[in-house]
């Protein structure tokens, strides 16, 4: 029914025979962009509405593999542009995407607990999610037309990065005398639906993350091309309505790990090591399925 409208408005303008605005050299306009198609393969680098944050944390750091980025428009954008001619424009798009997320919860004192078992003293355990994506196109495009509404065609370089990393912080010391610290649920065992991978290695038998990068930051670069319409629903402001596609994208994960702190029985001491997790991937992604449908808001400011 949209679309319908957006048609049956274009083709009123048309029936016009009011002379629009047309962009000279050195003009530039200021808009915002959306992308429903891009919905579908959003990254969960945010917690939905109402979710508990623990859960959240946890989904994240169940998920140690590959977080490809699919080489999709951001959902929304800001889009600047200057004309270098009547007919053609120079173009930067951005769109940001984000979140930190601390979760805190009360662990029984250990050191309290030791002198007093009746204590109800407590320590605060804290994970804190940083996860973010930003994408940035930089391009072209062409217009054909000097009435309402006009043709338009552009291409656009790509790149894109998602990712981010899990802390942990915890009321609680690791000492040789307290060895196996009271830890939040949270930092469970994963067979126990926590978020600890840890397995034993030569002379230490459990050990706690500290910092997490297993989802690392995925960076994507491809090229977009779009055609479509824009329709100027005022002398300075259009609505346009474009498809696109991603014929190419190249993305790669850095070399992803987990920190963790532990007591050695060998040296006899609490030490950190570094376990890790991936050495690194790469994916082309290529192919025509990969399409969107951009729609956009701008303003010129003429001279």
């Amino acid at each position: 029914l949209a679309l319908l409208g957006i048609l049956a408005s274009i083709s009123n303008l048309q029936a016009q025979e009011k002379k629009y605005y047309i962009p000279k050299k050195g003009d530039w306009a200021i808009g915002v962009t959306f992308n429903p198609a891009s919905i579908s393969s959003g990254i969960a680098i945010q917690p939905k509405s109402g979710d508990f944050a623990g859960e959240y944390i946890s989904s994240l750091a169940l998920n140690p593999k590959q977080m490809f980025i699919m080489s999709k428009d951001p959902l929304a954008a800001v889009r600047i542009k200057y004309q270098t001619s009547q007919k053609s424009a120079l173009r930067a798009t951005i769109g940001i995407n984000g979140s930190v997320v601390n979760y805190n919860e009360y662990v029984r004192d250990d050191l309290s607990y030791s002198l007093d078992p009746n204590t109800q003293n407590k320590v605060v355990d804290r994970a804190t999610s940083a996860y973010n994506s930003v994408s940035i196109m930089l391009g072209g495009e062409y217009k054909f037309g000097e009435r309402a509404v006009r043709f338009v065609w552009g291409w656009d370089v790509i790149y894109s990065i998602a990712g981010g990393k899990l802390n942990y912080s915890y009321g609680n010391q690791m000492t040789e005398y307290n060895r196996v610290p009271t830890t939040m649920p949270l930092m469970g065992t994963i067979q126990d639906g926590g978020v600890n991978d840890f397995m034993a290695v030569n002379g230490i038998t459990y050990a706690r993350p500290v910092e997490s990068y297993n989802q690392g930051y995925i960076h994507g670069i491809g090229f977009s091309v779009d055609m479509g319409l824009e329709c100027f629903v005022a002398e300075y402001l259009s609505l346009g309505l474009a498809l696109n596609f991603t014929p190419v994208m190249f993305t790669f994960q850095p070399q992803t790990w987990t920190v963790y702190e532990g007591f050695n029985s060998n040296s006899g001491s609490v030490m950190e090591f570094n376990s890790l997790v991936s050495p690194g991937s790469n994916a082309v992604l290529y192919g025509t399925e990969n399409i969107g449908c951009r729609i956009s808001l701008n303003y010129y400011f003429g001279k």
